[in-house]
C-alpha cells in the first residue's frame, strides 16, 4: 500500500519505481528490485529522485547516482550489497536501511548528479538486435553501402557494431572470431536474417544532446554506474567496448535529432541509402516530439531512400521496428538488454 504522506506531485515517480520493480527488474537486478519497491513508499527518496530532468527516468538516475558514488568511494557499508563491488555480497540482510541512510547522507551530491546527468546507457548488447535489422535493410538495397546515423548516440559505442562479434546460439556466430567484444543473444522461434559478411557502411556518425567523450574517464565512469550491479558481464563488455572506441573513436556530434536529422540527411549523396537507428531515446520524449522527428524524414526528397531502426518500447516486451516513408515493419519482439529476440516481421502502412 502506498504511503499516504507522499505528496501528490511525487505519485507518478512512485508509480514508476513500483512498475519497474514489477515488470523490469526481476530478471535483471534483484537488489534494485528490492530497493525500488521500498523507494516507491519513501517520500524523502522520491523527492530526491524528483530532481531528474524532464523525460529522464528518475529510478535509473537515482540508482545510477548512488552506484557512481560507490564506484568512487574507497569504502562504504552499502558496497557490501552490490554484487559488482563486494567479493561476497550480502544477500541475507535488508539493504534498504543502509541504502536510505547513504542517500540522505549524500543528498546534496546525489541531487546534483540526478539533476545534471542523463541516462545514456550505451548498451552495446542491443547491437545484437540491430545487426539482423541492418541485414534486412541491406537485402532491400541490393547491399549498397549505406550512411548510418545513431540518434541519441551517447558515447557512440554502438557505432562500432561491425567491429563486434555476435553469438546467437546453436553455433550461429557472426563477425571476427578474434573480436574483443562478443555479444550473445538467444533466438526464439524463427531465425532472423543474419549476414555472411557485415553490411557495408559508407559513412557513420552519431548525434546526441549531450555527447560523451570516450576519452573522458569521469563520463565513462558514469556509463559504468548505469550498469546494474548484478550485470558484471555487461560491465565487462562495456569496458571492452570503451577500449575499442578509444582505438576507433566514433564521431558523435552535439545536436537535437528532432530538428537536425534532415540537415544531416541532405548532406549525404542522393543515391546513398540512409539508415538511422536508436534505442530507448524517443521513448523519453512526448508524442509531439516523436512526430517532429519523423516529420523531418517524411519531408526529405521523395527519391531519397531511408530506413529508421528503432527499439522504443511503448509496450512490453520491446519491439524492434523499421520505419520507411510508406511502412512500419515490426521485425521482432526483443529483450530490452538485447539478451534475446523473437523474429516476427509484420508490416503495416503508415
Amino acid at each position: 500500500m502506498s504511503n499516504p504522506s507522499i505528496a501528490p506531485e511525487l505519485h507518478d515517480i512512485a508509480a514508476s519505481f513500483r512498475w519497474n520493480a514489477e515488470h523490469v527488474l526481476g530478471d535483471s537486478s534483484l537488489l534494485y528490485q528490492k530497493l525500488a519497491y521500498r523507494v516507491a513508499d519513501d517520500a524523502d527518496l522520491l523527492a530526491l529522485a524528483a530532481h531528474a530532468q524532464p523525460h529522464q527516468p528518475p529510478m535509473n538516475l537515482l540508482f545510477g547516482a548512488v552506484h557512481y558514488l560507490l564506484l568512487r568511494a574507497t569504502d562504504d557499508p552499502l558496497k557490501n550489497f552490490f554484487p559488482d563491488l563486494a567479493r561476497k555480497p550480502n544477500r541475507q540482510d535488508d539493504p534498504f536501511p543502509i541504502f536510505r541512510a547513504f542517500c540522505l547522507e549524500n543528498a546534496d551530491a546525489l541531487a546534483q548528479l540526478i539533476s545534471s546527468r542523463r541516462v545514456q546507457t550505451n548498451k552495446v548488447a542491443r547491437c545484437a538486435l540491430f545487426l539482423p535489422a541492418f541485414e534486412w535493410i541491406a537485402r532491400r538495397v541490393a547491399y549498397k553501402p549505406f550512411a548510418l546515423l545513431e540518434v541519441g548516440a551517447s558515447a557512440g559505442l554502438n557505432l562500432n557494431w561491425d567491429r563486434y562479434a555476435y553469438a546467437y546460439g546453436d553455433g550461429v556466430f557472426c563477425g571476427d572470431a578474434d573480436a574483443t567484444v562478443v555479444l550473445p543473444s538467444a533466438v526464439r522461434g524463427a531465425r532472423p536474417p543474419l549476414p555472411q559478411a557485415f553490411p557495408r557502411v559508407q559513412t557513420r556518425a552519431g548525434i546526441d544532446l549531450n555527447p560523451m567523450d570516450v576519452f573522458d574517464d569521469d563520463a565513462m565512469l558514469w556509463l559504468r554506474a548505469l550498469v546494474w550491479p548484478e550485470q558484471r558481464d555487461r560491465a565487462e563488455r562495456l569496458r571492452r567496448a570503451i577500449a575499442l572506441a578509444r582505438e576507433f573513436p566514433p564521431r558523435v556530434e552535439q545536436g537535437d535529432a528532432r530538428t537536425q536529422v534532415a540537415a544531416w540527411a541532405r548532406a549525404i549523396p542522393p543515391d546513398t541509402p540512409i539508415v538511422l537507428f536508436h534505442s530507448f531515446v524517443l521513448n523519453q520524449v512526448d508524442a509531439a516530439a516523436r512526430e517532429q522527428y519523423y516529420a523531418q524524414l517524411r519531408g526529405l526528397d521523395v527519391e531519397r531512400v531511408w530506413f529508421d531502426v528503432a527499439v522504443e518500447p511503448q509496450t512490453w516486451p520491446a519491439r524492434l521496428s523499421v520505419t520507411t516513408r510508406a511502412t512500419q515493419t515490426t521485425l521482432a519482439l526483443c529483450d530490452h538488454h538485447g539478451r534475446w529476440l523473437e523474429w516476427i516481421e509484420h508490416a503495416a502502412a503508415v
